[in-house]
């Protein structure tokens, strides 16, 4: 099959933000290049990669066609790939009240749970100084955002977010929720907490039971959360 369009991301490794993208191609059968010779921080800052994206910034989409549609920002490249293939009502609605319901938990991951993960994983991963009165804030909050999920998930024993148990399979609010998880899976809910959220963690195992996703959402497992120690 040709190639429905080349995603510029990291190579070594899949980027955060990346995982749901390749998820809705992977459901949609899509395929998608990643150059194996894209450097992040240099190649993204050539001249010609910023004519493209003049911000510079991974994961972002150029497709196949031509003229050749150039997307930034996670979210829309996942938004442009899952409607792009023979998956698209499954992944984003096949009707009005589907489709809002999945902008709804979309929009919900992208603005709290996404972004509280971040502020967890940053010093637990050396990309910034620990900051005692963000880290209480962003542990209040992260079980604020995982309460809300849990309680969805729990209201008939939901195993997806949108779709229907029967029926569907995950939409992409799942594949976005299940990419943040996957985050907060290895750098900050450690087993103690996995085991305080049933309805999430059945989720994520359905999730990554789903044909096609394994790979994409079994990563590794934090045991004990890292806690910050003072300095003697």
């Amino acid at each position: 099959m040709a190639p429905f369009g080349t995603l510029y991301t990291l190579t070594d490794t899949v980027h955060p933000r990346s995982r749901k993208i390749l998820a809705a191609a992977a459901l949609n059968d899509l395929t998608l290049t990643l150059p194996a010779a894209f450097e992040n921080g240099v190649s993204n800052k050539t001249p010609d990669f910023l004519s493209k994206f003049p911000l510079g910034q991974i994961p972002t989409f150029e497709s196949a066609e031509e003229p050749p549609l150039y997307l930034s920002e996670s979210t829309a490249i996942a938004q442009h790939v899952a409607a792009s293939g023979p998956r698209r009502d499954q992944l984003l609605g096949g009707d009005a009240r589907a489709r809002a319901l999945n902008q709804q938990w979309i929009q919900f991951n992208d603005l709290t749970l996404e972004r509280t993960a971040a502020d967890l994983a940053r010093w637990r991963l050396g990309y910034a100084a620990y900051d005692a009165a963000h880290e209480a804030q962003a542990a209040a909050d992260v079980r604020r955002w995982l309460a809300r999920y849990e309680g969805h998930l729990a209201a008939g024993r939901r195993r997806w977010l949108v779709n229907a148990d029967d029926a569907e399979g995950p939409s992409l609010a799942d594949l976005v929720f299940g990419g943040t998880l996957f985050i907060l899976r290895f750098t900050y809910m450690d087993a103690a907490m996995r085991d305080e959220y049933p309805h999430v963690r059945r989720f994520y195992e359905a999730l990554q039971g789903v044909p096609g996703l394994a790979e994409l959402y079994t990563g590794p497992l934090l045991e004990k959360r890292k806690e910050f120690e003072e300095q003697s």
